[in-house]
């Protein structure tokens, strides 16, 4: 308490990042113990730019959603912006490693085209994936070295060392000379880069809200325009072309996402969950904080309102306390203490106790007695389907979750979902204008020549499938079931009907 014991405020900065998330039900959690050892309320500030719901924000700052709101609007500055279509040639495709075939038509053409518009100011660049990243410094900068101009084009993203991220944020900050970072979302907020020229987003964002919080650092100089330039990939169409390919989904969702964005729609925080790992590790805090605890003192503490878990109903807690029991998390003296067991004061004393982020487990994978590297697995996974990796199709044969090992074996056909990173989760509401657009005939002036030619290939073959009428599309050895719904309605109903003895799976 001692700590905090002069606070005035609590100032939470990008704050649609915590709602509805782990660290956000920490943080909830840690304000609220806070406040119990000083005795007294400290006024929450909340700041962000992309807030789809205020009422969601005043209720996360207070349960009772007691908060004063303002609502600032848009300064209303110029937006300018241009999506650039690629076409990926039919030999890439029928190469043998496809996952490689790109590295020197389309991604090239795209490169050479940032090469081309970005030297000489300061821009931020992302290609949604650690891999992509990677992929487009290593062009950019041999572009550089064969002009024999200097190399204005630095990677960032998470897994590089803190050396490097640093000299990306270093070049970025600096007035000498220009610089464009190609990163991930490491760089989309929370860190001070300055004001940069534009933004390019390549592939399709990951959320609207993703998109417009990448916009802001772009037109913050008073004058200047905000510059968003999308760019995106599409196959070129033969007999072969899948689905996907010949509905134009990149362009047409990219375009969805820019269409919400003008709309100023940004996807609102789920905010459901019951997130009782976080519960677990508040409780093993609070029992370090006070050398113990009671279970009721606990319940009180975390649960009971005002407080953060204060969805969690008395006998969910004590089955959880039960369990904790079981697994040697807790122990229970003979005055009914609850006290670190074994396993928890292992968790307790391991830095990693004291962040509650989320982040992807890495399984094995493995085909035979080959390990062909390992996968983050972010999306329901079951036996029975088809993954990419390494540039090959791959069936799972079997999940060894206490083992955190997939056994695959080599499979052709079909159509695997990606486990390479990048995607974001898709709102139903992002779907449901994909649908708007492909039922209009209208074009958009913020595609190129290319991209435009993409959207009405998509709008006919939308047409000629007849999808307005078709949700179920016979393909054979499987069914195609057209939701148009977001990715937790697909899961929700993949897993529903695999409880049911089906194999199904979620792919977009």
């Amino acid at each position: 308490a001692g700590l905090f014991e002069q606070a005035a405020f609590f100032i939470i900065d990008e704050l649609h990042a915590f709602i509805g998330s782990e660290r956000g039900k920490q943080l909830q959690s840690l304000l609220h113990r806070i406040e119990l050892a000083l005795g007294r309320q400290v006024p929450r500030i909340g700041l962000s730019a992309t807030l789809g719901d205020m009422t969601l924000a005043a209720s996360f700052l207070r349960s009772d959603g007691k908060a004063a709101i303002v609502d600032v609007p848009s300064a209303g500055g110029e937006l300018k912006i241009l999506v650039k279509g690629f076409e990926e040639p039919v030999q890439a495709r029928n190469l043998s490693d496809a996952a490689d075939s790109k590295t020197d038509i389309a991604p090239k053409a795209v490169a050479q085209h940032l090469f081309q518009a970005l030297r000489g100011s300061n821009n931020l660049v992302f290609p949604n994936s650690r891999r992509e990243v990677e992929r487009y410094t290593h062009l950019l900068n041999a572009m550089c070295e064969q002009s024999q101009v200097p190399n204005e084009f630095w990677p960032h993203h998470g897994s590089l060392s803190k050396e490097i991220r640093y000299e990306t944020e270093a070049a970025l900050k600096q007035k000498e000379r220009p610089a464009t970072a190609i990163c991930t979302n490491t760089l989309e907020l929370g860190i001070d880069i300055g004001a940069v020229k534009s933004v390019a987003q390549i592939g399709t964002p990951p959320s609207v809200a993703s998109l417009r919080q990448r916009l802001g650092r772009s037109g913050r100089r008073k004058g200047e325009a905000a510059i968003l330039r999308g760019y995106v990939i599409e196959e070129a169409l033969d007999e072969q072309a899948g689905l996907a390919a010949r509905l134009r989904l990149n362009t047409v969702q990219t375009a969805a996402a820019i269409s919400l964005l003008l709309e100023n729609w940004f996807e609102p925080p789920v905010v459901n969950g019951a997130h009782l790992s976080t519960l677990i590790q508040q409780l093993l805090s609070a029992i370090a904080q006070y050398g113990g605890l009671q279970a009721g003192q606990a319940y009180q503490l975390l649960c009971a309102k005002p407080g953060p878990f204060s969805g969690v109903s008395k006998d969910s807690f004590a089955e959880l306390l039960r369990h904790l029991g079981q697994q040697e998390i807790l122990l229970q003296d003979s005055s009914g203490l609850l006290l670190h067991g074994r396993v928890g004061d292992k968790l307790v004393n391991h830095y990693s106790f004291y962040a509650a982020f989320s982040s992807d487990e890495e399984f094995r994978l493995v085909a035979g007695t080959k390990t062909l590297g390992t996968l983050p697995v972010s999306q329901m996974l079951s036996a029975g389907q088809r993954i990419l990796f390494g540039g090959r199709t791959w069936l799972v044969d079997q999940i060894d979750e206490a083992q955190k090992t997939i056994f695959v074996s080599p499979a052709k056909g079909g159509v695997p979902p990606l486990f390479n990173g990048g995607g974001g989760r898709v709102h139903t509401r992002v779907r449901q204008k994909m649908r708007e657009i492909y039922r209009s005939a209208e074009s958009l002036p913020f595609l190129d020549a290319t991209a435009k030619r993409f959207l009405q290939e998509g709008q006919g073959a939308y047409g000629n499938l007849s999808l307005d009428k078709h949700l179920l599309l016979d393909r054979g050895s499987e069914v195609l079931l057209l939701t148009w719904l977001g990715d937790p309605a697909n899961e929700a109903l993949a897993a529903r009907l695999t409880a049911k003895g089906g194999r199904a799976q979620s792919h977009g």
